[in-house]
């Protein structure tokens, strides 16, 4: 009796532990390209949602052969398939994915996730711009 309690509990903490495992794992990665090993990168210096998506398509890829490097596990970190955030230097964002982790257009920006925040910070500041000329 006190082993089938004790085997129940195991599988419920199990299958908690997995599903808690799994929803981290999911949560994807974040990479803020101000970071000191990312800033100044060739591609990601001049880089926002704006530019062409050859030219985010390379940053990206730049972005991730770094974080690749600088991680533990650099074989398994950022497999195909698996996608990622990317903040801009003007803090625009987009999420894409890895389809090539040797390619240099190894990642695709993923349609509808470009987030331009600095778009309502300008717009404000040219309101303000004006309305002191007048």
């Amino acid at each position: 009796m006190k082993s089938s309690r004790l085997a129940s509990k195991t599988r419920r903490y199990f299958w908690v532990l997995l599903f808690a495992t799994y929803s981290v794992a999911a949560a994807g990665v974040m990479i803020d390209v101000l970071g000191d090993e990312y800033r100044h990168l060739s591609q990601v210096a001049v880089t926002t949602v704006h530019s062409s998506e050859d030219q985010r398509m390379s940053g990206a890829a730049q972005v991730a052969a770094v974080y690749r490097a600088s991680s533990g596990a650099p074989f398994s970190t950022l497999p195909p398939g698996s996608t990622f955030k990317v903040v801009w230097p003007d803090g625009s964002s987009e999420y894409v994915m890895v389809v090539s982790p040797s390619s240099s257009a190894g990642t695709h920006p993923i349609p509808g996730s470009q987030n331009a925040a600095t778009d309502a910070v300008d717009a404000t500041a040219d309101a303000s711009a004006q309305a002191l000329d007048r």
